[in-house]
C-alpha cells in the first residue's frame, strides 16, 4: 500500500522516537512548523495545576513501541479547540472535551521563544481545564493542546491544536463599595428606598453595608466582573455571602464579611461553579449547595482564610458531597436539622436532613418535610425557630408572576407526624422588598437581606446593599 508523505514522516518519526532512547518526535502544524521546536523540559507539576482535581504526571513524555501505523489513524483523538485566558502571573487553558480521548498534553512557550515546552499531561480525561501559574506579568504566552488515547498498551496522540495566546495582567482587588449608590445621601434618594417604606422602616443603615465583589471579584487571580449574589449565612464572627459567575466563567466564590465592623476581609473560592443558592452553618461546617447535592467544608476553612490575610484562598475540594432530594437551591439550619428545598413556581415542600456526626465525618439522614410557598429563595431561623422566608421571581414589579417578600412563620416542630411532616402553619407577617430578594440570615435582632438586583442593569429598583432589618420588625 502506498503511504502519503505525512504517513511517511509519521512512520520516520515513530521508528527513530525509539532508536532515540524515547525522546518524542511531535507533528505540528502548519502555521508553527517552520518558527517552532519542541522539547519535553522539565516543566510539568512546576508551577502549572490541574482543574478540579486529576492527575499531572512528572517527566518527559514516553513514547512505547509504536502503533502499526495503519491503524493510527483509527485510534487518533480528535484534535481539541483551545481558548486561553489571562490573569494575575497565570494563564488558563481551556479545551472542548474530546469523546475518544484519554487525557491531555498542555504545552506553552512565552513570546519571547520559539520553543514549546510540555507543562503538564492531564490523565483524567474529564478535566479540560489548566492554570499555568508563576508567569511573567505582562507577558504574552502561547499554548497547545492534544488529546491522547490509550490503545491496548500503546499511546496514539492527536494533532496539535491551533496555536492561541494570552497575556498576563494585574488583577484588582475584590471590590468593597457599593455598585450603585456610592454614598448613605445616594441610596437614600434611591428608587428602592423611596417606594419600598416597609423596608425604609424597617431598616438599620448603620448595620447594612454594601454587596462585596459586585464591581469586580478577584477569582483565583482572575478579574470577574459577573458575580451574582445568592446566599447569606451567619457563621462565628462572619457573614457569609455566596456567589456566583452569571458567564459560567469563573468559580463560585464565598466574601467572608466582618460580623462587628460589617466590612469585607477575605474571599473563598469555591471548586465548583455551581448557583450556590443554598448556604448553612451547623456550628462545625459551611454547608453548599451544589445542584442536586450539598457539600460541606469546616468552619476552620474560614478563619484560615481569615487569618491568612491573603486576597483569597482556593478550595480544592469539599470535605464531603451528598446527593439530596430534589435541588438545592436553598438551605437553613436548626436544631441538628439542615432544611433543603428546590426553587418552584408552585407550592412545594423542603426536607430536613438530620445532620450525624456532625464534629467528625459528617452524614444527612432524611427525617422531615415542611410544605414551603412557591418562589422560595432563602430560609433562615430564630432561636426559637421561627422561619424567615424570603420569596422572589423576576426584576421588575410590572413583570407576569413578579414577587418579592419575606415571610415569617412559627413551625410545630414537637408535632410532626409519624412520617416526618412538619406544619409551618399560618404566615405571621408578610414584608414587601424591592425585586431580586435571594438569601436571608439572622444574628443578633437583625436580620440581614440580601439582593441580586444590582447586577441587572434594568431593574428599576437596584439595591446594592446587605439590608439590616430589626427582626421584631418582620414579626409584628
Amino acid at each position: 500500500m502506498k503511504m502519503s508523505s505525512y504517513a511517511k514522516s509519521l512512520a520516520w518519526c515513530l521508528v527513530f522516537s525509539v532508536t532515540l532512547m524515547g525522546i518524542p518526535c511531535i507533528a505540528v502544524s502548519a502555521n508553527e512548523v517552520k518558527a517552532t521546536t519542541f522539547t519535553t523540559g522539565k516543566e510539568e507539576n512546576t508551577s502549572g495545576s490541574a482543574i478540579s482535581g486529576g492527575a499531572v504526571s512528572g517527566g518527559a513524555i514516553v513514547t512505547p513501541t509504536p502503533v502499526p501505523l495503519d491503524d493510527v489513524s483509527v485510534y487518533k483523538p480528535d484534535t481539541p479547540k483551545v481558548t486561553v485566558r489571562g490573569g494575575s502571573k497565570r494563564v488558563r487553558v481551556q479545551w472542548k472535551k474530546i469523546d475518544n480521548a484519554d487525557g491531555y498534553y498542555v504545552y506553552y512557550r512565552p513570546a519571547t521563544s520559539v520553543q514549546y515546552k510540555k507543562v503538564a499531561t492531564i490523565t483524567d480525561k474529564k478535566i479540560v481545564e489548566y492554570d499555568k501559574k508563576s508567569l511573567e506579568q505582562n507577558t504574552t504566552y502561547h499554548f497547545l493542546v492534544s488529546a491522547y488515547r490509550n490503545v491496548n498498551g500503546y499511546v496514539v496522540e492527536s494533532n496539535l491544536s491551533s496555536s492561541v495566546s494570552a497575556k498576563t495582567v494585574a488583577v484588582s482587588a475584590t471590590s468593597k463599595k457599593a455598585k450603585v449608590y456610592g454614598t448613605k445621601a445616594k441610596f437614600k434618594k434611591s428608587p428602592a428606598y423611596k417606594k419600598f417604606t416597609k423596608m425604609k422602616s424597617s431598616m438599620n443603615y448603620s448595620k447594612s453595608f454594601a454587596i462585596p465583589g459586585m464591581v469586580s471579584t478577584n477569582v483565583g487571580g482572575f478579574s470577574s466582573k459577573n458575580m451574582v449574589p445568592q446566599a447569606i449565612c451567619h457563621a462565628g464572627s462572619y457573614l457569609l455571602i455566596s456567589a456566583y459567575d452569571s458567564k459560567g466563567v469563573d468559580y463560585s466564590v464565598v466574601y467572608v464579611v466582618s460580623k462587628a465592623a460589617k466590612s469585607y476581609i477575605t474571599t473563598i473560592v469555591l471548586p465548583s461553579k455551581a448557583k450556590v443558592g443554598g448556604m448553612a452553618y451547623d456550628g462545625t461546617n459551611i454547608w453548599i449547595s451544589k445542584g442536586s447535592s450539598v457539600a460541606y467544608f469546616p468552619y476552620t476553612v474560614v478563619t484560615d482564610a481569615v487569618n491568612a490575610g491573603t486576597a483569597y484562598t482556593t478550595l480544592k475540594q469539599y470535605n464531603g458531597v451528598f446527593k439530596v432530594t430534589g435541588t438545592a437551591s436553598y438551605m437553613g439550619y436548626y436544631d441538628e436539622i439542615l432544611w433543603v428545598g428546590a426553587f418552584k413556581q408552585s407550592s412545594s415542600s423542603m426536607i430536613g436532613y438530620r445532620v450525624e456526626n456532625k464534629t467528625t465525618t459528617p452524614s444527612l439522614k432524611e427525617t422531615y418535610t415542611m410544605a414551603v410557598p412557591s418562589k422560595t429563595q432563602g430560609i433562615t431561623f430564630q432561636e426559637d425557630g421561627t422561619l424567615v422566608l424570603t420569596r422572589g421571581y423576576k426584576k421588575n414589579t410590572s413583570e407576569s408572576g413578579y414577587i418579592s417578600q419575606i415571610r415569617t412563620y412559627m413551625p410545630s416542630y414537637e408535632n410532626a407526624s409519624v412520617g416526618g411532616k412538619v406544619l409551618k402553619n399560618s404566615v405571621r407577617k408578610k414584608t414587601k422588598m424591592p425585586p431580586k430578594i435571594e438569601g436571608v440570615a439572622i444574628y443578633g435582632t437583625y436580620t440581614y437581606t440580601l439582593f441580586s438586583s444590582a447586577h441587572y442593569g434594568k431593574c428599576k429598583y437596584p439595591v446594592d446593599r446587605v439590608i439590616a432589618l430589626k427582626t421584631n420588625k418582620l414579626l409584628n
